[in-house]
């Protein structure tokens, strides 16, 4: 017959079920038996010396094989091939079936016999005299004990389970009574690792969990898995080593550590949060406690030992008294204290704390402890000093600082506020709105512009004009609103600057620009502005006139796009001068409107506010006519033979010309060739006079066009240098002449040297006849000095 058909049923777990063919199991004797079984087993070797094979998931005995009868193998009924090979239900270990559900053994009415060594509750055995008093005690003491008492023999079956067992595990005793401790209360997966105990228990009477407390779950009736605090001890009895064990429920402990632990982590965090930690001082043991909050306000980590004169030396000198002086007050008075001062961190960081502290006392009254809590409040310190910081700019501050409610209503005047209306410290400016010190015009803005651009951007700038004592005036005008955490607008801050001053400023400089333009554009001169990148700024009407283009096609273009590039490459070098800071006159030709000119051009260099080159202003003259007419003149009479120069009479009479009022900035070079004579005397006159030409060229090539060179005796010659902005500019050229004249003369295969030297002298209220008797008294100092120099 199949097991499927018997009245037992053993074990459900889906391994024992596919071994078992589906069905339960029982056990029986059996020979020839074939095991069918699917995945691995476990053997251990019992007590009894006998061979069990265990179901890997429940722990089940599927066979077993006494060394008594080497030829039997007792198997589960469902494992059997042959069910004709059952010959008996009886066995010794029938009571050792994981589960079942009939107290009968299989096939038979007889009740099972206990398994030798179980004692059944209340049974226990008499041996010795005063066992029963002792026994009655121990069972006394088992029922009334508030931990759970469990019992199992060494086949790992329960024979003792005390009511607290059954209050904190669920199983009554007779549910538990008899059966397997690893299937009523052992988690399923802690279940192979107790049946290995049990069988290392049963070899060596020792194991790794036995005589100690460890914490471990546990598995109730209805499943649920609790805590508990487990203790086992090894148990001798008949037929192998049992074991005993106490049981707590831990689940109320652990439930107030989980809570106490996130009470702890929620203070930590908040105090993490709020930058706050604790500590302690033992008044007794002298001992410092420090929290990590604490330990991380001072830059140091766990290895830091707190000690109090260590503590007062992390704070600044000044508040180390303050401290010291704190705590032992408190101390003393038993009054709670708090200070607040920057300590130092190992690091060098200054952080600001603020430390509280109260004093704990005994029964007796006698202080034993100090416990306190340390925050930092650096942040909080740097907006104090922020906020005192602006606070004295907005009080400085010569604008005037307005701030008003949500509702216009004014709330602060600065000083400067006050004082341009009028107003005294004590005076309430509540009293007044916004609007009060607004002009009409400002207040439509205000309505119109200014509030909202403000609520929309969060600020406003212009100008405007604001009622100062009454009287309008203009002002730089800046409006800002205030958002609380919500984004709704509490208050309006205006800062206005006077300014009155600049805007009359601005229209006079404006009318000196219009001047200035009316002038320019009422002169015949042409005149023209460029800037530092040689770019036309402004051109008057005979610029136009002159070049061609209109005004629109010039400004903002460079002087090659307006002029003809090829004709200014000779003028460049001026432009340079004038691009670096010194004013320059030259004459130039220029093909202009069809026929060429001959242009007087003065470069001035224009200076920025900082004294640096920004570009120049030139003036350009039409001299064509007058040099014309200066030439048919000078061709007549006023000119040297010899050199082609002006002559005396010819300097006289350019002397003349030039009008008094534009005598200012003439120099006068008076030049006379040193060691002329010898080349006279040693090469002849024709040799002196070439020279004398030689020297004439190279005198012409060092002055302006509208500079004069002249030859007014043998050989002696003199310049005029007209617009010399300064004496050295003057000398300057002299040196130059000097240095010329020293130059070696090939002439006609002759080298030839001689020398120069020059007297310097400014046209002044002496006349024209005054000025060439100084420039030649000058001349007499310079070759009395050694010749070959000026002076």
């Amino acid at each position: 017959m199949h097991a499927r058909a018997l009245e037992a049923a053993v074990c459900y777990c889906q391994t024992c079920r596919r071994a078992s063919g589906g069905a339960g199991m029982a056990w029986v004797e059996g020979d020839q038996a074939t095991l069918r079984v699917y995945g691995a087993l476990h053997t251990w070797r019992s007590s009894d010396h006998g061979v069990r094979q265990l179901c890997p998931e429940c722990g089940s005995q599927l066979f077993r094989l006494e060394d008594a009868k080497p030829g039997v193998v007792e198997v589960a009924v469902g494992t059997l091939d042959d069910a004709s090979a059952i010959r008996s239900t009886h066995s010794a270990f029938a009571n050792q079936r994981p589960r079942w559900d009939a107290r009968m053994a299989l096939g038979g009415s007889q009740p099972l016999a206990p398994v030798p060594g179980l004692v059944a509750k209340g049974a226990l055995q008499c041996d010795a005299p005063g066992q029963p008093e002792r026994d009655e005690t121990l069972q006394s003491m088992l029922t009334s004990t508030q931990d759970a008492f469990v019992s199992i023999d060494p086949g790992g079956f329960i024979t003792e389970w005390n009511p607290q067992a059954q209050a904190t595990l669920g199983w009554s005793y007779d549910e538990a009574i008899g059966r397997p401790m690893h299937e009523l209360i052992i988690p399923p997966e802690m279940r192979s690792a107790h049946l290995y105990g049990m069988a290392r228990l049963q070899r060596t009477g020792e194991g790794p969990v036995l005589r100690r407390r460890f914490e471990v779950d546990a598995l109730h009736k209805d499943g649920h898995r609790l805590p508990v605090e487990l203790s086992i001890a090894p148990l001798r009895m008949a037929g192998g080593i049992g074991a005993t064990a106490f049981i707590r429920d831990t689940s109320q402990r652990q439930a107030v550590e989980r809570e106490l632990r996130a009470n702890q982590d929620l203070l930590q965090r908040t105090g993490e949060l709020a930058l706050v930690g604790s500590w302690t001082v033992d008044l007794r043991t002298r001992e410092v406690h420090w929290s990590a909050m604490v330990r991380r306000i001072h830059g140091v980590d766990e290895s830091f030992v707190p000690t109090l004169p260590g503590v007062v030396g992390f704070y600044e000198d000044g508040a180390q008294e303050r401290l010291v002086a704190a705590f032992e007050q408190g101390i003393e008075d038993g009054q709670k204290w708090e200070i607040e001062a920057p300590l130092r961190t190992p690091d060098g960081r200054r952080v600001w704390a603020r430390a509280i502290g109260n004093t704990e006392y005994d029964e007796h009254g006698v202080p034993v402890r100090v416990v306190g809590a340390l925050q930092d409040i650096t942040g909080r310190k740097r907006a104090e000093e922020s906020l005192h910081m602006l606070t004295q700019i907005l009080e400085a501050t010569p604008d005037y600082v307005v701030q008003a409610d949500s509702t216009g209503q004014v709330t602060y005047m600065n000083p400067a506020a006050r004082q341009a209306q009028g107003y005294d410290a004590g005076y309430d400016v509540t009293q007044h709105r916004f609007t009060d010190f607004n002009t009409p015009e400002t207040t439509r803005r205000y309505r119109d512009e200014v509030m909202p651009s403000v609520h929309k951007t969060g600020v406003w700038m212009g100008e405007s004009t604001v009622l100062v004592a009454g009287q309008p005036i203009a002002v730089d005008h800046s409006v800002l609103s205030h958002k609380d955490a919500t984004g709704q607008v509490v208050r309006y801050t205006a800062v206005m600057r006077d300014i009155s001053a600049q805007q009359r400023a601005r229209a006079d400089l404006f009318r000196q620009q219009r001047t200035l333009s009316s002038i320019a554009e009422a002169i015949p001169d042409v005149i023209a502005v460029v800037d530092r990148e040689g770019r036309y700024e402004f051109v008057n009407s005979a610029f136009e006139k002159l070049v061609g283009p209109s005004r629109a096609e010039i400004v903002g273009h460079r002087i090659g796009e307006v002029m003809p590039i090829q004709e200014l490459q000779g003028s460049m070098a001026h432009v340079q001068k004038a691009q670096g800071g010194e004013p320059t006159s030259f004459e130039l030709d220029l093909q202009l409107g069809g026929r060429q000119r001959n242009m007087a051009i003065t470069l001035v260099p224009r200076l920025s506010e900082g004294g640096t080159p920004d570009g120049f202003i030139a003036v350009l003259d039409d001299v064509t006519i007058h040099r014309q007419r200066e030439s048919r003149l000078i061709g007549l009479s006023e000119r040297d033979g010899l050199t082609g120069l002006m002559n005396r009479q010819g300097l006289q009479a350019y002397l003349q010309r030039i009008p008094i009022g534009e005598a200012h900035g003439v120099a006068m070079l008076y030049v006379d060739l040193d060691r002329f004579k010898p080349v006279n005397d040693t090469w002849g006159h024709p040799v002196g006079d070439q020279l004398l030409q030689a020297v004439a060229g190279r005198f012409l090539a060092l002055v302006r066009p509208v500079d004069l060179v002249a030859r007014v005796g043998g050989d002696e010659f003199v310049v005029v240098l007209g617009g010399m902005p300064s004496r050295a500019a003057a000398e300057q050229v002299a040196d130059k002449l000097v240095a010329t004249a020293a130059k070696p003369f090939d002439l006609g295969g002759r080298r030839v040297l001689i020398g120069a030297s020059v007297g310097v002298a400014f046209a002044g209220d002496d006349g024209w006849r005054g000025l060439m008797e100084r420039a030649d008294a000058s001349l007499y100092r310079a070759k009395a000095a050694g010749r070959g120099r000026r002076a």
